[in-house]
């Protein structure tokens, strides 16, 4: 019975120490798992496919063609100016020079546009457009000759002044100097006079100038004479001014009077303020007034209609700045082409 007994605690010890040995187990089986949180999101790691940028603005592209603009949109401007009328030359190219700003200009004032020489917005509406005026060249059949006074060299021998005069000039003198460069007279005189000779031609003119280089002994009694034999509808002289007094600065123009006149006198008046006028309009210059002269060889020996442009003083030295200058050349030629225009088409 003892031995029951014994047996019988060492049983319910085993059963006890079974049952404390599994009590962690069984505890940490029922315990709930933590519950872990999500990290919140940072904007820095939202998709980029999701983000939506701010859109860029596109600008406007500026459409406007002018000097010095290289592009294919110029070739194509020059042909259509070459379609209708405006631009002839050998070779179409991307550059917008002093051609194509010619073309742009006739275009213009054909079209009754403001001549700036600028394919702008407007102008490259109208030259586009099904409706474009072709060009009509408003000198065509009109024969101008070009003086452009004095030349290299001088030459103090005498000529007569006028048919059957017994006073007497130099041939031709060497003209003035600049003030502050010393550009010679002569060289402005030429200058101006090729670019004026282009305009001309690209409006329909022939063009006749007495020459086209400073390296020449042409006297003015001669000058006359090479305008009178090609019957040329109106001479035109190109000079500069020099003054003693050096603050006098400004353009004149100088008409034929008297009896070597008879007969074109009042057509050179005519075309003398015309001529005038638009140049002084182009330029700028201070009008220094229309001056009638008899004493003038290259006058007296001219049978055609005939006028004389003063084109500024180069004895002032801020117009010296100017006449000798491209820019200013341009105006000074594109004046005169105006007034010659103007006074052949009105």
């Amino acid at each position: 019975m003892r031995r029951i007994w014994i047996i019988l605690i060492c049983m319910i010890l085993c059963l006890g120490t079974a049952a404390c040995a599994a009590e962690p187990e069984e505890a940490a089986a029922g315990w709930p798992e933590p519950i872990q949180e999500e990290p919140a999101a940072s904007p820095a790691a939202t998709p980029a496919s999701t983000q939506s940028p701010a859109p860029v603005p596109t600008p406007t592209p500026d459409p406007t063609l002018k000097s010095g603009v290289e592009s294919e949109a110029v070739k194509a401007l020059q042909q259509r100016l070459g379609e209708l009328g405006y631009l002839d030359i050998d070779e179409y190219t991307t550059k917008f020079g002093p051609a194509t700003e010619r073309a742009v200009r006739l275009f213009q004032r054909q079209n009754g546009l403001a001549e700036d020489g600028v394919a702008g917005e407007d102008t490259l509406a109208r030259i586009y457009a099904d409706d474009a005026k072709e060009c009509t060249l408003p000198l065509l059949g009109v024969k101008i000759g070009l003086d452009p006074g004095h030349q290299r060299k001088g030459n103090s021998e005498q000529e007569a002044v006028a048919p059957g005069s017994s006073v007497t000039k130099n041939k031709v003198t060497s003209g003035a100097d600049g003030r502050n460069t010393g550009t010679p007279e002569y060289q402005v005189n030429l200058d101006v006079a090729l670019k004026l000779r282009d305009l001309l031609e690209e409006n329909g003119a022939e063009v006749v100038m007495t020459h086209e280089t400073a390296d020449v002994d042409i006297s003015n009694q001669e000058r006359a004479k090479i305008m009178n034999d090609a019957g040329v509808d109106l001479a035109l002289r190109l000079h500069c001014d020099g003054v003693d007094d050096s603050s006098v600065s400004g353009a004149m123009m100088l008409i034929p009077a008297g009896e070597h006149a008879e007969g074109f006198e009042q057509q050179s008046r005519a075309a003398g303020e015309a001529v005038f006028a638009a140049y002084l309009e182009a330029t700028g210059a201070r009008d220094r007034g229309i001056i009638a002269r008899d004493d003038q060889t290259g006058f007296n020996w001219s049978t055609v209609p005939i006028c004389n442009i003063e084109m500024g003083c180069l004895s002032n030295g801020d117009e010296e700045a100017l006449l000798i200058s491209d820019e200013y050349q341009n105006r000074c030629a594109q004046g005169l082409l105006n007034g010659i225009a103007g006074y052949f088409t009105n």
